[in-house]
């Protein structure tokens, strides 16, 4: 540490004690000042948190399903996807792991001659409810073996209300889906619909039965949509090719669409940090009224207190020590008002979380960000304060009332 820097740290204590002091000598206009800082980083918290926060939800959408999830249709125009074909596509491509076919229909459910639900009949395989993450309550899922028979598996919403009639016991139970009678053979624990990826399960509300039973008893036993899951190790572009080739050695004039999860997550990614930005650039208006405060309020201070400033002058202090201690004095307030703050714009953040039903993150992005801006502030709203108190004439300064 050389001798001037050593010099130069009591002038500066001496000068944020002296801050310290005028800034608690005027509480009214510190006040004030504190509250225009306050209001302002905790808009950019707020902001900055709610866009990192959403972004995190979005991706923890993705992962409770997963992100080697692809999604296969059949584009518009160029006929259907084959019952056969997607029933064979996991075992001829070794690059998916999983392949569940849907067949969806729409019905009422009528139970002991009561009305327990109306909503989706979906015809899948036993792969459908591993690939969607689908848990079970009671009983089982409908398996190959379950071609030829008429079993199906409730949601948790069809289960309550069957429960709700007088059924103490779900499994085993005779349920009417539009006048055509199945078993039900399991129930599912309630889930949470997710629209991550664009597929719409809406399982609490459905009924699922074999995929064999569905093609008979639906007015459109078309598939809709094949849900695969590539194998480990293969990215979803190699996947989507392989699942290209298997369907154009079957079915040379069909057109797929598919959509893989893991592109979506990295629009996702893209989007949310564009919307993060823009929440940040719009939440920034907010310190920059609350620093042009701060300088008024400076400038006030330089006014009132140019006397103060002559006598210093008269005494030996140097243009930088006046303009040092009006800097401090900046800096004080803007950090202070920063702190408070960011405690404020971490709590409207986490009452928009509870009440939303998100998970509170603290981000350590935007608190950083929020006390460099009001550092930033300070100096940048402080200098020219600062410089006018340093330039002051000390002659005009004790003459003046």
């Amino acid at each position: 540490m050389t001798p001037a820097m050593a010099g130069g740290f009591p002038i500066l204590a001496a000068n944020a004690r002296q801050a310290v002091d005028s800034l608690a000598r005027a509480r009214l206009r510190t006040a004030l000042g504190l509250v225009g800082i306050m209001i302002g980083i905790s808009s950019v918290i707020a902001m900055v948190s709610l866009g990192e926060i959403a972004r995190e939800q979005a991706r923890r959408q993705f992962e409770a399903l997963g992100t080697d999830i692809l999604l296969v249709r059949a584009a518009s125009g160029s006929g259907a996807i084959a019952p056969a074909d997607a029933l064979g596509l996991a075992g001829a491509v070794p690059a998916i792991a999983e392949a569940a076919p849907r067949i969806s229909g729409h019905g009422a459910f009528r139970h002991a001659g009561r009305r327990v639900g109306q909503g989706s009949v979906q015809g899948v395989t036993g792969a459908f409810a591993s690939v969607n993450r689908l848990s079970l309550q009671a009983g089982r899922f409908v398996s190959r073996l379950d071609a030829d028979r008429r079993f199906c598996v409730v949601g948790a919403a069809v289960a309550d209300a069957m429960r709700r009639g007088g059924t103490g016991r779900i499994v085993g139970e005779t349920l009417e889906v539009e006048e055509t009678l199945f078993t039900v053979v399991g129930a599912l624990e309630p889930r949470t619909e997710t629209y991550a990826i664009p597929l719409h399960v809406e399982a609490d509300k459905s009924v699922f039965v074999p995929i064999a039973a569905a093609g008979r008893t639906t007015e459109d036993p078309a598939i809709d949509v094949v849900v695969a899951r590539s194998s480990p190790g293969v990215g979803y572009r190699t996947a989507a090719a392989r699942i290209r080739d298997y369907f154009r050695g079957r079915a040379p004039d069909l057109e797929l669409e598919i959509v893989a999860a893991e592109e979506l997550v990295a629009r996702m990614e893209a989007q949310t940090g564009i919307f993060t930005l823009l929440l940040g650039a719009v939440g920034s208006i907010s310190p920059i009224v609350g620093g042009i405060g701060i300088m008024n309020i400076m400038l006030v201070s330089v006014a009132e207190r140019s006397r103060e400033i002559a006598v210093r002058r008269a005494l030996g202090a140097r243009r930088r020590d006046i303009q040092s201690q009006f800097l401090i004095e900046s800096l004080i307030l803007t950090l202070t008002g920063g702190v408070f703050g960011v405690a404020v714009g971490l709590a409207a953040t986490w009452a928009i979380c509870r009440f939303a039903g998100w998970e509170f993150l603290i981000s350590g992005t935007s608190v950083a960000g929020g006390l460099a801006t009001a550092a930033a502030a300070g100096l940048f709203f402080g200098f020219q304060p600062a410089r006018q108190a340093a330039r002051l004439d000390p002659i005009a300064g004790l003459q003046a009332e």
